[in-house]
C-alpha cells in the first residue's frame, strides 16, 4: 500500500507499481485524469411527500463536459464520510460526462437530517476542497431582503421551499403593483425569486417607506426599505490659471443629492495635512438645480506653495450621523520637465485659425499646470490637454487655438508650473513668434562679415597667376605654329 499527499495525486503524477517472477517484469500504472472548470452538483430527491417508515433514494448528479475523475462521498448531519450505494458514468449526447451516486436513506432521516453529497475532482485550477450540495427536504421558509436598484426597489427571496408563494408591494401602507421575476430553483432544491418595483410604475419618493411583503406556506414575511435620496461628495484639483495668476491652489468640494433639503443643511469641512484651515480660506456658495439634481459647493484657497508640498487635502461631510469624504494631494516628481512647442510648417493667413502644441514631458513626471499667453497678456489655459506614456516618458500635450493675425504678429508664451524635487514653483516659459528664424550652423555657411583687405589681397592674388598663365598658353601656340612653318 503506498500513501500519497493528495495534492500529489490530483498533480496527476504517474504512479508505476511493478514486481518480477522469474526474471520476468510485470508492472501496472496510474495517474489522475484531470479535467477543466469545475463540475457542476446537483441533489435529486422525491417530489412527494415521506413519511419516516418509508426508504428514500437520493442522486447526486456531478456534470461537465472536460469532466476529470471525480470522487463523490455523502454525510448526513455532518457526520463520516461515506461511498453511496452505487455509482453509474453516463455520455450523453451532447458529450456532456455525468457521474451519478445514489444514496439509501431512511423516511426518518429524510425529513430530520441535513443530508450532503460531496465532491472531489482533479480540476485546472488545482482546488481540492470538497464542494457540497444539500437537498431542502421539508418546507423552508423565505429569507426576504430589499436593495436598490438603480431607479427602482429589488425584492430578493431565497432559500424558500416548496415553489408556491405570493408577492405584495406597499408605499406607505398602500398597495403598489410591482413585476415578479421568473422563480427559479437552486442546486440544493431550495428557490429563489425576485420582484421589482420599477420607477414608471410608481414614482419613488425619498423618505417614503416601501414594504415587499411574501405569503408562503401559509405565514407572511416582510422586509421594509426607507428609500433615500441620492447622495454624493467629489472633490475637484485647483485650475492652472489660478496657479499662475494669483499664485492660488483653488480646490472645489460639490455636493450632488437629489433632495435640496439635505444638500442646503449638509456642512462641508476641510482638512490641510491634519489641520483644519483658517475660515477666512474657505467659501461656501449657495445651492443651485440641475434637472433633477441639487448641487451645492465649498471652495477652499491655499497658497500654491502649500499646495505643492504635497499636503492631503480632505473634504467630508455627513448624512444622518454617517461620514463620507473625498481627499486630493499633488503628485510630486523629480527634475523639472522640458518643453517644447510645436507649430505649423507653412505659411498662415490672418484669416485662417492656427493650432499650437506645447508640449511637457519627462520620465518622472509630477502634477503639471499649462497655461498660454499672447503678447505676454493674461495667463489662459488651452482648449484641451491630453497625457501621454511613450517609452517610460509621461508626455503631457496642451493645445491652444489663435487666429492668423495672432499667429503672424504676436509672441505666444507657453507656461508651465509643476511639482518637483526642487521645490521650484516659478513658471518656466517658452515663447515662439512667426517672426523666428532658425539659427544658421556655421558649417553649412559662408561667412561674409571678412575684413574687406582680406577679400582684395585675394583677388590681386588671382590677377597676377591669371596674367601668368595667358603669357604661357600664348608662348606655347606661337612656338608650335613657327616649328611647322619650318618643316614646309
Amino acid at each position: 500500500t503506498l500513501t500519497l499527499e493528495e495534492s500529489t495525486w490530483f498533480s496527476g503524477a504517474e504512479v508505476n507499481c511493478s514486481t518480477s517472477r522469474d526474471q520476468i517484469p510485470t508492472s501496472d500504472q496510474i495517474s489522475v485524469k484531470r479535467g477543466g472548470q469545475r463540475p457542476s452538483i446537483i441533489i435529486y430527491k422525491p417530489d412527494k411527500s415521506v413519511s419516516d417508515s418509508d426508504s428514500v433514494s437520493l442522486v447526486c448528479e456531478v456534470s461537465s463536459s472536460d469532466l476529470a475523475n471525480v470522487y463523490v462521498m455523502w454525510q448526513v448531519n455532518g457526520g463520516q464520510y461515506k461511498e453511496g450505494n452505487s455509482m453509474t458514468t453516463i455520455v450523453k449526447k451532447d458529450n456532456t460526462l455525468m457521474v451519478l451516486s445514489y444514496l439509501t436513506v431512511t423516511g426518518q432521516q429524510y425529513n430530520s437530517a441535513e443530508i450532503a453529497c460531496a465532491v472531489k475532482d482533479a480540476n485546472i485550477q488545482n482546488d481540492f476542497q470538497p464542494r457540497t450540495s444539500s437537498p431542502s427536504k421539508t418546507s423552508s421558509p423565505p429569507t426576504i431582503r430589499l436593495v436598490e436598484f438603480g431607479q427602482s426597489i429589488m425584492c430578493i427571496i431565497e432559500n424558500f421551499y416548496p415553489k408556491s408563494l405570493r408577492i405584495k408591494w406597499k408605499k406607505e401602507g398602500r398597495e403598489v403593483r410591482g413585476q415578479d421575476w421568473k422563480t427559479t430553483e437552486n442546486d440544493s432544491g431550495s428557490y429563489r425569486a425576485v420582484s421589482v418595483l420599477e420607477a414608471n410604475l410608481t414614482s419613488l419618493s425619498p423618505g417614503a417607506k416601501y414594504s415587499c411583503e411574501v405569503t408562503h406556506g401559509g405565514k407572511m414575511y416582510s422586509d421594509n426599505l426607507l428609500y433615500r435620496a441620492k447622495f454624493s461628495l467629489k472633490i475637484n484639483p485647483p485650475q492652472a490659471k489660478d496657479l499662475f495668476i494669483n499664485k492660488k491652489a483653488v480646490i472645489d468640494c460639490v455636493i450632488t443629492g437629489d433632495n435640496q433639503k439635505e444638500v442646503e443643511g449638509a456642512t462641508v469641512l476641510w482638512t490641510v495635512g491634519g489641520q483644519s484651515p483658517a475660515t477666512r480660506d474657505v467659501r461656501v456658495g449657495a445651492v443651485n438645480q440641475t434637472e433633477s439634481s441639487f448641487t451645492k459647493t465649498s471652495t477652499l484657497t491655499l497658497e500654491e506653495s502649500t499646495w505643492f508640498s504635497g499636503a492631503e487635502v480632505i473634504c467630508s461631510t455627513s448624512r444622518d450621523k454617517i461620514p463620507t469624504s473625498d481627499k486630493i494631494s499633488v503628485k510630486r516628481g523629480g527634475q523639472r520637465p522640458s518643453i517644447i512647442i510645436y507649430k505649423p510648417d507653412k505659411t498662415v493667413s490672418d484669416s485662417d485659425l492656427v493650432s499650437m502644441v506645447c508640449e511637457v514631458s519627462s520620465s518622472d513626471l509630477a502634477n503639471v499646470y499649462i497655461t498660454w499667453q499672447v503678447n505676454d497678456g493674461q495667463n489662459t489655459e488651452g482648449n484641451s490637454t491630453t497625457t501621454i506614456k511613450k517609452d517610460n516618458t509621461l508626455i503631457v500635450l496642451s493645445y491652444f487655438t489663435v487666429t492668423g493675425q495672432q499667429y503672424n504678429s504676436a509672441k505666444i508664451t507657453c507656461a508651465v508650473k509643476d511639482a518637483n524635487m526642487e521645490n521650484d514653483f516659478q513658471p518656466r516659459l517658452i515663447s515662439t513668434s512667426k517672426k523666428e528664424r532658425p539659427v544658421p550652423d556655421p558649417g553649412l555657411y559662408i561667412q561674409c562679415n571678412n575684413d574687406i583687405s582680406e577679400e582684395d589681397e585675394f583677388n590681386s592674388l588671382w590677377s597676377t597667376a591669371s596674367s601668368f598663365i595667358f603669357l604661357f598658353l600664348f608662348s606655347l601656340v606661337y612656338s608650335t605654329v613657327l616649328s611647322l612653318s619650318k618643316m614646309k
